[in-house]
């Protein structure tokens, strides 16, 4: 039995408290069958992802992310023996002073849910937090990322890492785009699945309905348009549409926007969706820069 103890300390400036009251002591979960390390390692399953609204979040950086958005993060995971981290001791001892959950499990436990090569001993589960495409902000600075039906979680991830890097507000799932809490999306975000809002909509008059009325131009992207990217016109407020990494897009979404492409000069005829993203990401950002300095 894992026995718990109470805080009630304030979590520190710069921290949200979302967490649950209860703080696990210094005891050990050994057991790979006990309950808490067979919940974590389901929770690889989009089935048991959606039936519990929650999901696994590893890392040092990703965990650190969550807590300082205001991630409802309901258990944090620790393993002792692998955790080596000074900020990670920092931040653990601030949250057990807050009063959150955390579990501490044997190396070997914990290896059972890990899904790093190496992990580094933290973990946490997430509570699921679902945006309606409403609730996304926007301006005349504002760049959006759309993705149609997307189905490779590494490239949704990627693609939320690269909408951080460039302030972007936000990212669009169209129809039966990948899950968004997949423990590959969720790596490969690096902690972006929580620092740039993302709302999933079910069809593309939805999504079109929203952008005529926030003002957003489209920009779409076809091997066979005739204006290459660096000479289109990418400044904000703008909304990127990639399609499925297959099929690309629709042809009526495909055409609600201006056409653009990225040129190919060697024998590979495209590139993977996550690099084509942040290529024409960082092309509008430069000429979002370049439009506030008066640069041509």
């Amino acid at each position: 039995m894992i026995a718990r103890c109470y805080s009630e300390n304030a979590t520190p400036t710069g921290l949200k408290n979302n967490f649950a009251a209860a703080v696990v002591s210094e005891s050990l979960i050994t057991s790979v069958s006990n309950p808490l390390v067979k919940n974590a390692r389901a929770l690889s399953q989009k089935k048991e992802r959606d039936a519990r609204g929650e999901f696994l979040v590893e890392g040092i950086q990703p965990v650190l992310h969550a807590a300082q958005n205001g991630a409802r993060i309901k258990t944090l995971l620790v393993a002792p023996e692998l955790l080596t981290s000074d900020i990670a001791r920092a931040f653990l001892q601030t949250q057990e002073r807050a009063g959150a959950r955390i579990a501490r499990i044997r190396r070997a436990a914990f290896e059972t849910f890990a899904e790093r090569e190496h992990p580094t001993g933290l973990a946490a589960i997430v509570q699921m937090t679902p945006r309606a495409l409403s609730t996304l902000t926007f301006d005349a600075s504002a760049i959006f990322v759309v993705l149609y039906q997307v189905s490779n979680p590494g490239n949704l991830g990627a693609i939320l890492r690269t909408a951080d890097a460039i302030a972007a507000r936000g990212v669009i799932l169209i129809g039966a785009t990948t899950d968004p809490y997949a423990p590959t999306a969720v790596k490969a975000s690096r902690g972006a699945l929580f620092t740039v809002p993302h709302a999933r909509v079910s069809g593309v008059q939805e999504f079109l309905t929203w952008a005529q009325a926030a003002h957003l131009r489209l920009v779409t992207t076809l091997d066979a348009a005739p204006q290459i990217f660096w000479r289109a016109d990418l400044r904000p407020p703008l909304a990127l549409v990639f399609g499925n990494e297959g099929e690309g897009l629709p042809e009526h979404l495909l055409r609600a926007g201006d056409t653009t492409r990225i040129p190919m000069s060697g024998q590979v005829d495209s590139l993977n969706l996550a690099c084509a993203a942040s290529v024409l990401l960082y092309e509008a950002k430069r000429q979002q820069e370049f439009s506030r300095n008066g640069i041509s």
